[in-house]
């Protein structure tokens, strides 16, 4: 007989699988240690990220469907080990090419398959606090950068070696990955009877000809796009306009009030529902950059629209899991949600590049911001059209139920 799940002590669990995913975003931390040792020219080696965040929703289409047919702890396994692996081995290379081979290619493929396996595991096991279990599990991701670098920071100073410090770093990802999976259990296959079947349900390929899909595709693309703008170059904007003397402080308390985000908006997911909660965020998002442009050159408004604008951007990433299977049942969450997530590498592989881009033709990022506020309320507007869309699919629905 089967022990009874405690699904409160799972999320603890997930939590600390995420923790390790987080260090892939400390990566602004070991790029400077990596051009210092390597000479390498800071474009090219940026490109070892934007691989590992492009490669992301491929392993989370496998992982999504070994969920779906519960083997969710075997994805998480896997994609951990993977993960793992990347920063060992990125300690032994002395090539980019071999870098973007173990922490773009390698960890980003652990990286995919572990996050979707983590994330939809769980909320199969959290049907009725959707959004506070994803708020929390999320949550894990952005103390987990923190924890990295400050992880990183300490075997720098006992190794003095950048290289060291991966090796390392991925060695104890590994023993905290064999530790934590001893106290995960899969949810229910889809078929197993374990999850109750629902006139939402859609597979992928159903949910591809659904026009809801691609109006939250493009939501989430948006939305994404302005929380990279300032994840991606919060330093170099603060030093360029705002008088900011080190990058250093302002990328850890992005980090943080990120990870305040993710657990206060999922909170008020289940109070106020996904859509009004998504146009709160977006709104939110648009005053942050508004003080941003109005009080250029304040160190204190900078400060305010940056963390303001991290807070905001966790809203996206822990409403998106329950929109999807709100509208296309719980059944397939997990490959579902690998497809809905390609809408986040659209944002997060094109804001980057297009922010540094425009601010070298320009000089500054005001131009950045004014295209950031065009693109956000594009994103409130295509929101209330999908939930005024959304409200006649379910009409239609429990009248034909």
């Amino acid at each position: 007989m089967k022990a009874p799940i405690n699904r409160w002590g799972m999320l603890a669990a997930h939590v600390c699988i995420n923790f390790v995913l987080g260090g892939v975003y400390a990566f602004s931390f070991f790029k400077t240690p990596l051009m210092e040792q390597y000479h390498w020219d800071p474009a090219n080696l940026a490109l070892a990220f934007s691989i590992n965040m492009g490669i992301i929703p491929l392993p989370m289409i496998l992982g999504g469907k070994m969920i779906d047919n519960g083997k969710g702890k075997l994805a998480i396994i896997i994609g951990g080990i993977l993960f793992s692996l990347g920063f060992i081995l990125s300690g032994f290379v002395e090539s980019l090419p071999m870098l973007f081979l173990t922490y773009g290619v390698l960890a980003g493929l652990g990286s995919g398959l572990a996050f979707t396996g983590n994330l939809n595991n769980i909320l199969k096991f959290f049907p009725d606090r959707r959004g506070l279990a994803s708020g929390i599990v999320l949550a894990g991701v952005g103390v987990g950068t923190l924890l990295c670098t400050k992880l990183a920071e300490y075997f720098m100073a006992l190794t003095d070696n950048i290289s060291q410090a991966l090796l390392y770093l991925g060695l104890v990802y590994l023993v905290v990955i064999f530790v934590v999976q001893f106290f995960i259990r899969s949810a229910p296959a889809k078929d197993s009877g374990g999850i109750a079947a629902s006139p939402m349900d859609k597979d992928y390929r159903q949910m591809l000809r659904d026009s809801r899909f691609w109006l939250l595709f493009v939501v989430l693309a948006l939305g994404v796009f302005s929380g990279m703008v300032i994840s991606s170059s919060s330093a170099q904007i603060g030093m360029t306009q705002y008088g900011l003397m080190s990058g250093a402080l302002v990328v850890s308390l992005v980090s943080i009030f990120n990870s305040i985000g993710r657990l206060f908006w999922g909170g008020i997911v289940d109070k106020l529902g996904s859509y009004n909660t998504l146009v709160l965020v977006y709104l939110f998002s648009c005053l942050c950059i508004l003080v941003l442009l109005m009080f250029n050159g304040n160190l204190s408004a900078f400060y305010i629209g940056a963390l303001g604008i991290g807070f905001a951007y966790a809203g996206i990433l822990v409403i998106f899991p329950g929109l999807t299977s709100q509208n296309f049942g719980m059944r397939n969450q997990g490959l579902n949600y690998g497809f809905m997530y390609f809408g986040f590498a659209v944002g997060a592989v094109i804001a980057p590049y297009v922010t540094s881009a425009i601010a070298r033709q320009t000089g500054n990022y005001n131009t950045v911001f004014v295209l950031t506020l065009v693109l956000l309320a594009v994103g409130i507007i295509l929101t209330l059209i999908t939930k005024k869309y959304v409200g006649r699919v379910l009409a239609q629905l429990n009248h034909a139920h």
